[in-house]
């Protein structure tokens, strides 16, 4: 298969994604449902990454890798909700940076990835 800029973009989105879920996983402070989502997106990335312009149909890729994108980033916006007293503690000096650092680091690779999906979105290939 060519390796084309939409599959390595689409690659490095997956690749980026289990990163965070790896991470989220060090951070001590887990929930369910973003648990649910952070999997789900390296599932859906993984099949486009793996499927990408011969086993999925090109219509199919063209709502995975969005899909990819969005969970991933929803992964990231809920686990705030148990960061943001942590982080009003960080803030006033009664918690250190060690105490949300792992959270900190899944919410960059959490947005690199949602970045690589959504140029890979604009890059698949063509159909037909």
């Amino acid at each position: 298969m060519k390796k084309t800029v939409g599959f390595i973009f689409t690659a490095a989105g997956t690749v980026a994604a289990i990163a965070a879920l790896v991470l989220y996983l060090l951070s001590g402070t887990t929930m369910a449902y973003v648990m649910v989502l952070a999997i789900t997106a390296v599932a859906v990335g993984a099949v486009s990454t793996v499927g990408y312009g011969k086993i999925v149909s090109n219509k199919v890729l063209s709502l995975l890798i969005p899909a990819a994108g969005v969970l991933v980033i929803g992964a990231a916006a809920w686990s705030l909700v148990t960061e943001v007293e942590l982080l009003g503690y960080l803030v006033s000096g009664l918690r250190q940076w060690k105490d949300v650092a792992f959270w900190a680091y899944f919410t960059v690779a959490s947005v690199i990835s949602w970045l690589l999906y959504m140029v890979a979105s604009f890059l698949q290939p063509k159909q037909g």
